[in-house]
C-alpha cells in the first residue's frame, strides 16, 4: 500500500476529527451569536469536504492496491435497498410539511441541539442544500468508500466497522451528544449497506435525503414561527 494512502488515512482518521473536536465550541458559540456566520460555516465545510474527497479520488491513481469502486453496481440486495430508499424518500416528502405551529414547535424541540445550525433565510437554505449534497457525496466517499476499505485492508471487519463510524460520529461532535449517537447508528447502517451491495451510491442518496430533510424542516419551521410572531405583533399594534 502506497505511503500516500496512509497519509490520506491519517488526515481523515485523525487530523480532521481532531481539528473539529478542538474547534467546535468556538464555532458553535459564533454560530449562536452571529447570524451571518452560518453561511460562512456552510461554505467552509463544503470546501473541506471536497478537498478531502479529491484527495481520496486523486490517491486512487497512485495506489492501485486499495480498490475503490466509484461505479453504481446492483445485486439483489442492492435493488431491494434502492426500492426501500425510494419509498423512504417518498415518505419523507409526504410527512415533512410544516403546516401548523404545533408541528413547527415539535420539530424545533426535537432538533433543539442542531436548530441553531439550520438555515433561517432563503439564501442559507440554498447553501444548506448544497452542503447537504456535498456531505452526502463526500462523507460517504471519505468514510465508507475510503476509510472503511482502508481499515478493512489493514485490520479486520469488526474493527473496520466500529472505527470507521466512531471517527465519522466524532466529526459531528458540534451537533451534540445525541447526534453523535445518531451518527454512529446511521453510519453503521450506511456501512452495512455499502458492504453488502458494493454500491456507494445507495448510502450517498440516503445520506443526502436525510440531511436535506433536516434543513427543510428547520427552515420551514423557522419561517412559520416568524410568520406567526409577525401576525401577533400586527394584531397587538392594531
Amino acid at each position: 500500500m502506497a505511503i500516500s494512502t496512509h497519509l490520506v488515512a491519517l488526515l481523515i482518521g485523525l487530523l480532521y476529527p481532531a481539528y473539529l473536536f478542538f474547534t467546535y465550541k468556538k464555532t458553535n458559540n459564533r454560530l449562536k451569536n452571529d447570524e451571518n456566520y452560518r453561511l460562512v460555516e456552510y461554505k467552509q465545510l463544503i470546501f473541506i469536504f471536497w478537498i478531502l474527497t479529491w484527495l481520496v479520488i486523486g490517491n486512487t491513481f497512485f495506489d492501485k492496491s486499495l480498490s475503490l469502486n466509484f461505479y453504481p453496481t446492483f445485486n439483489t440486495t442492492g435493488i431491494v435497498l434502492a426500492v426501500l430508499i425510494l419509498i423512504f424518500i417518498g415518505l419523507q416528502i409526504f410527512t415533512s410539511k410544516v403546516s401548523t405551529m404545533e408541528k413547527a414547535e415539535s420539530i424545533m424541540e426535537k432538533m433543539k441541539d442542531v436548530y441553531f445550525y439550520l438555515p433561517k433565510s432563503k439564501r442559507e437554505f440554498i447553501w444548506f442544500n448544497a452542503l447537504s449534497l456535498s456531505a452526502g457525496i463526500c462523507e460517504e466517499i471519505i468514510f465508507r468508500l475510503f476509510m472503511f476499505s482502508y481499515l478493512l485492508e489493514n485490520t479486520n471487519l469488526a474493527i473496520a466497522f466500529i472505527l470507521t463510524n466512531v471517527i465519522f460520529a466524532l466529526t459531528h461532535i458540534g451537533s451534540g451528544k445525541q447526534n453523535i449517537i445518531n451518527s454512529i447508528i446511521l453510519g453503521l447502517v450506511w456501512t452495512t449497506m455499502y458492504y453488502f451491495t458494493d454500491n456507494i451510491w445507495l448510502p450517498i442518496i440516503l445520506h443526502c435525503a436525510i440531511d436535506i430533510a433536516s434543513g427543510f424542516l428547520g427552515y420551514y419551521s423557522h419561517e412559520l414561527v416568524k410568520k406567526n410572531l409577525t401576525e401577533v405583533r400586527d394584531d397587538i399594534s392594531s
